[in-house]
C-alpha cells in the first residue's frame, strides 16, 4: 500500500465527446476499459446526442463542458449553440461557422459578452441532454488569445458552480528521453507511446498531476478530422495512441504497482497560487 501522500492522484480527462460517433465510442472504451474518470463534452459537436446516449449516464466520470469557440479542421465544421445572429464576434461572415483557431482572435477579439453568451448556450444544451457538468475547459485553450475572457470565465464558473479546469490539474511531467529512445549509433529512435507514457508514471514525484487526450480509432469518420497544419494521418495516428495511453494492459498493471490513483475533477484537490 501507498501512503496518500506518496502517491500520485491522475487526473484522466478524456476530450472532444460529441466530436464524432467514433471518438465517442472510444471515450466509452477509456471509460470501461481504461482509466479515464473524466470527460469534456463537446455542445456543439456534430454526435453530441449519441454522445448523451452513450456517456450521460456514465456515473463513474466526472463530465465537464468542453467550451468550444473554434472549429479547427477543413471537411468537418461547426458553429455556436446561441444563434449565429447574436454571437457575430465569434463566427465567420456568410457560413454561420466558428474561426477555425485562436490565432483569429488576435486580429478580432470577440466581444466578452459574445462569449458568455455562447457558453451559456452549450452549458444548457448539455444539462438538456443529460449530463452532469463538474467542471469546464476550453477547447484549444481559447484564452491564450483572449486574455480578457479569463476573470469572466472564472466568474461564470463560479456562478454555475463548476470547478474551473485551470485550478485543479497541472500536466504530468515528462520523462528524460520520454519522445524517443537514443542507440549506440546516435540515431534517435521515437519511443512507442505506451512506453513513453509509462515512463513519465515511473518518473514523476509524488502530487496531483492531468493527463488529457483525443480518443479516436482508424475509420473513414476520424479521417476526415484534419487540416493543412494538422492531415488527417497524424490525426488517425495521435487518436490511437491516446486512447492506447488510457487502457493498455500495460498502463493498467503499472497504475496498480506504483499505486496511481485515477482520481475526478470533483475528487481533485484545488492547486495553491
Amino acid at each position: 500500500m501507498h501512503p496518500l501522500n506518496e502517491r500520485i492522484r491522475l487526473i484522466t480527462r478524456a476530450d472532444d465527446a460529441g466530436s464524432a460517433r467514433t471518438a465517442d465510442r472510444a471515450i466509452l472504451e477509456t471509460i470501461e476499459r481504461g482509466i479515464v474518470r473524466n470527460v469534456s463534452v463537446m455542445a456543439v459537436g456534430p454526435s453530441i446526442e449519441h454522445a448523451a446516449e452513450l456517456l450521460a449516464s456514465k456515473q463513474e466520470v466526472c463530465f465537464g463542458i468542453h467550451a468550444t469557440l473554434n472549429a479547427e479542421w477543413t471537411d468537418v465544421r461547426w458553429g455556436p449553440a446561441a444563434p449565429a445572429s447574436s454571437v457575430p464576434s465569434l463566427v465567420e461572415p456568410g457560413s454561420g461557422m466558428f474561426k477555425q483557431t485562436p490565432q483569429a482572435f488576435l486580429q478580432h477579439p470577440p466581444s466578452v459578452e459574445d462569449v458568455l453568451t455562447e457558453l451559456q448556450a452549450q452549458l444548457e444544451r448539455v444539462r438538456s441532454l443529460g449530463f452532469t457538468i463538474g467542471y469546464a475547459d476550453q477547447h484549444m485553450v481559447f484564452e491564450w488569445a483572449m486574455p480578457q475572457i479569463a476573470e469572466p470565465f472564472d466568474r461564470w464558473c463560479e456562478r454555475e458552480g463548476i470547478r474551473n479546469f485551470r485550478r485543479y490539474g497541472q500536466p504530468l511531467p515528462q520523462a528524460a528521453n520520454a519522445d524517443g529512445e537514443v542507440h549506440a549509433d546516435g540515431e534517435v529512435q521515437q519511443r512507442d507511446p505506451v512506453a513513453a507514457f509509462i515512463a513519465r508514471l515511473e518518473s514523476a514525484p509524488p502530487g496531483q498531476y492531468l493527463i488529457v487526450g483525443h480518443p479516436g480509432y482508424d475509420d473513414a469518420e476520424m479521417r476526415r478530422m484534419g487540416s493543412p497544419d494538422y492531415p488527417s494521418e497524424r490525426v488517425v495516428s495521435d487518436r490511437i495512441n491516446e486512447r492506447l495511453i488510457y487502457t493498455h494492459p500495460d498502463v493498467l498493471a503499472c497504475c496498480e504497482r506504483l499505486g496511481i490513483v485515477p482520481i475526478r475533477y470533483d475528487e481533485a484537490l484545488l492547486l495553491k497560487a
